[in-house]
Parts: structure tokens; sequence; C-alpha cells
């Protein structure tokens, strides 16, 4: 998605939200493609050091890392942290205007690492694609609400069943949904879906397009701010987001790109620890500067994706996983159950801890 494919932008005055919102899409705007061949399940191979980190740490001379970005989002915490500097290997950056280009760039083989949310490993897990995820960190709750068109007499979760609900289909936003209908013993079949782009549904919702929808910030608080008579829905999902490190098996079969993703894994949890704890100079220097909106703007952005908490792969961020697999599942969008697990490899769990001492 590029910001020429917008809808539904509103007043002018809006403009510099929404050209910070390209940011914040690359965090949970990310459509659902598959991915994966059965991984390794953590097991590393190559230099002696693997024995001790479960990867080789040594980088051969001449390796090249290329790293997917969308929208600054991590070459930024990166550059600005001083944690681009003295890289044992080179970086090759691209940057993708939306998460469906970045993991079709993974399919092409033209990236070996990069980042998504937690709805793309699991169309990956039931398509065979191959992606691996190798590092999983929570966001706080509250990028994603459901409101109500204006003047609705919808309260709770439990009032959308038989209500025209508009959302991404295949994004973080429809996993939104699917947790806040479980929550309320309800299912997909139970709404009526509208489809349409995350920037399109502030105006749907406010023309009355459908009763009630996900909407993301920076578009959702304006929307509510806009339409007093539209409201948030009591009891959707309140659980912190979910993002991803990836990578695919193949590179992970490479021991020299084994070595420099580990590296690369330690570098971007110091440069989210650093950004986390210096959010008047990452305002300024990323979103000001970089972006040039208002810092404002920017402090709202970072509020919604900040602090980062980095968790292990193991059998608790698996099962989350699942659970959202089986969701994706039942609501028809993959034909069958599919098995998550194969899609994370825990072997950088070692660097996350180290890098956080």
């Amino acid at each position: 998605m590029t910001p020429a494919r917008w809808a539904g932008q509103g007043r002018p005055r809006r403009t510099p939200v929404l050209a910070a919102l390209s940011a914040l899409l690359a965090v949970i705007v990310l459509a659902a493609c598959g991915s994966s061949e059965p991984g390794s399940g953590g097991t590393g191979s190559g230099a002696s050091t693997a024995a001790a980190t479960g990867f080789p740490t040594a980088v051969p001379a001449g390796t090249k890392l290329r790293v997917g970005d969308q929208g600054g989002t991590l070459k930024a915490p990166l550059d600005l942290s001083g944690q681009t500097t003295g890289e044992p290997y080179a970086v090759d950056w691209s940057t993708f205007a939306s998460g469906p280009l970045l993991l079709e760039a993974f399919r092409a083989n033209a990236v070996d690492v990069g980042y998504v949310a937690d709805t793309p490993p699991v169309i990956a897990a039931a398509s065979g694609q191959d992606l691996a995820v190798i590092a999983s960190w929570q966001n706080p709750a509250g990028q994603l609400m459901l409101a109500t068109k204006p003047g609705s007499d919808i309260r709770t979760v439990s009032d959308l069943k038989g209500k025209k609900v508009a959302f991404s289909v295949g994004t973080i936003l429809q996993a939104y949904l699917l947790r806040s209908l479980d929550k309320a013993g309800l299912a997909q079949k139970d709404v009526k879906t509208v489809n349409l782009l995350p920037t399109d549904i502030a105006g749907a919702l406010s023309r009355g397009d459908a009763d009630a929808a996900v909407l993301v910030e920076p578009l959702a608080s304006p929307y509510l701010k806009d339409n007093p008579t539209a409201h948030k829905v009591d009891g959707a999902d309140a659980s912190p987001s979910v993002q991803y490190l990836i990578t695919t098996h193949k590179a992970l079969s490479d021991p020299a790109k084994q070595a420099a993703l580990g590296d690369f894994v330690a570098r971007w949890v110091k440069a989210s620890a650093w950004r986390d704890s210096h959010i008047d100079e990452f305002t300024q220097k990323y979103y000001v500067e970089q972006l040039k909106v208002p810092a404002e703007t920017g402090k709202l952005l970072l509020a919604k994706t900040s602090p980062s908490a980095f968790v292990p792969i193991d059998a608790t961020s698996t099962g989350g996983a699942q659970k959202l697999a089986d969701l994706f599942t039942s609501s028809g969008v993959i034909p069958k159950k599919v098995d998550i697990s194969k899609v994370f490899d825990a072997r950088y769990n070692s660097a996350v801890q180290e890098a956080q001492q």
C-alpha cells in the first residue's frame, strides 16, 4: 500500500497524521502471506561457538545481510542509537511500502531478514512459503480499537452479532477482531465482513457503510474526536501487540548468515531499548526531522508501539501463535489446522538475553 493509494483521508489538517501512518503500518498492517518449510527447531551449526549459543558467532569476511524495512522502523532506531556502527558484515537495506511487498521479497529471495506482526506467520505455516521467526517482542495494547458508526447502539462485542464489521482481511486487524469475537463466544461467521484498506475504514464508518470497524492509530483517535456520537466497543481484545523478526530457513542453513543474524538480533534489541529510553530525542530526529510530522503525532505513534518487551521463543509464545492460527482456521481464512511451531526457531534466544544485560 503506497500513500498514493490511500483513500478517505479526511480534512487537510489530518495530512501530517496520515503521513506518519506509513511508519505505523510497518508494524501492524501486514497482509496474509505465507511461508515456511519445516525448520531446524532452534539448533545451529557451524563454528564451535554454536555449542554455547545455538548459532555460530564468527562472521566470515565478505558476509552480506539484506535487510527489508518499512518506513524506517528498523533502520531509524538502529542508526540513531549507534547500533549500525561497527557491524562485522555489509548491510544492504531495502525499503518496502507495505508488509505484503516485503513478504514478496522474501519469496523472491531478495532479503534475508525483516519483521512482521503476528498474522503473516500463521498464513505462512499453511501455505508453504519459507519463513522463520527468530525473535519476538510485544508492544502495548492500544494500537487497535473496535469502534461504532455515529449514533450506534452497539455497546459490547456481543452486540456485533449479525452486524457489518469493517476490517482488512488477512491482517492484524482481522486477528484483533477474531480475538475480540472469541472472547465474546462469537466467530467471524457471526458478523458480516466489510473488507477495506486500513486507511479507508474510518471514512467508511463515519458514512455508515459499516456498523462497527477495527481502527488503527493514529486514525482511531481522530475518528472518535470527529464523530462524538460514535464510541469504542466494550470487551474488545486487550492483549499486547506481537511483533516478529523473521528470516528464512534457507538463510539459517548458511553459517555466515546465521552468525550475521545473531549479531543483527542483538543490535535490534539494544536499538529498541535505546529508542524506548530516548523518547524526545527519537521523536525529534525521526518523526520530526525525517518524516516531517509534528512532534505530538510522533509521540502518539511511539506511545502505541513502545516500549518493546522481548519474549523468548518457547512454548508460551508459540502457543499464543497456535491459538491465533486456530482462530484463522475456524474463520475459514486458512483451510485446515496447521502446526505453527514449525515456523519458529529458538536459536537466537540467547542473543536477545545477552543484549538485554
